[in-house]
């Protein structure tokens, strides 16, 4: 059986890079935060939405729906990888699963995933971020491991089809959500990566 039990097509898929000072973030003591040459550590927002999310041995049940995943670079051990502090996932079905099986810090609300928009309301806060067109430079995606946990006790088997995503100018028009979630705030980069088509490829949390 594959690795990836969750399956699917994603039609907006945008990447955000930001940093902040980490003081204000309990990161687990098995991982070390990634830290820049002025001290501060990088953020990564995942935003897509994805249609026809399948379910393997689960052949009846469909889910369509937006997630935007906070993810942290850090180091584990020798390996490069993200750390999820917070997961904004607005349906209630693919909320609960990706609680369950994937181990996500899940916050309710309403996300909005588009080529040219992310939005997210929640009750810490609004967070909203509006896209130019993207430009025709290939960008190559970045392979990192996938932890979550508190104590990073889970590792997602986490795929990507390769294909490029293309750069595109981000204006971010509201962020209450970033102090909420880093205990900080976020200083986002000028320019988001976009992609439209690619695959959704995730597993369940394995125990690390």
């Amino acid at each position: 059986m594959s690795d990836y039990r969750f399956t699917g097509r994603e039609t907006a898929t945008i990447e955000l890079d930001g940093t902040f000072r980490p003081g204000g973030l309990a990161v687990p003591r098995q991982l070390e935060l990634e830290l820049d040459d002025e001290g501060r550590a990088r953020v990564r927002l995942f935003a897509f939405h994805v249609e026809g999310l399948r379910i393997a041995r689960v052949p009846l049940v469909r889910a369509s729906y937006a997630e935007v995943v906070w993810r942290v670079a850090v180091r584990a051990g020798a390996k490069l990888a993200w750390w999820v502090p917070a997961c904004d996932l607005g349906a209630r079905a693919p909320r609960w699963l990706a609680a369950r099986y994937i181990h996500y810090p899940v916050r309710a609300g309403t996300v909005e995933v588009t080529p040219d928009h992310v939005r997210v309301r929640a009750e810490a806060g609004v967070l909203s971020i509006a896209l130019g067109p993207a430009g025709t430079e290939d960008i190559a995606a970045e392979a990192r491991a996938l932890i979550v946990g508190s104590a990073a006790e889970w590792e997602v088997p986490w795929g990507d089809d390769g294909a490029p995503a293309h750069p595109a100018v981000a204006t971010v028009e509201a962020d209450a959500l970033a102090d909420a979630t880093l205990g900080t705030p976020v200083t986002w980069a000028p320019a988001a990566f976009v992609r439209q088509g690619r695959e959704h490829r995730c597993g369940v949390a394995r125990t690390r």
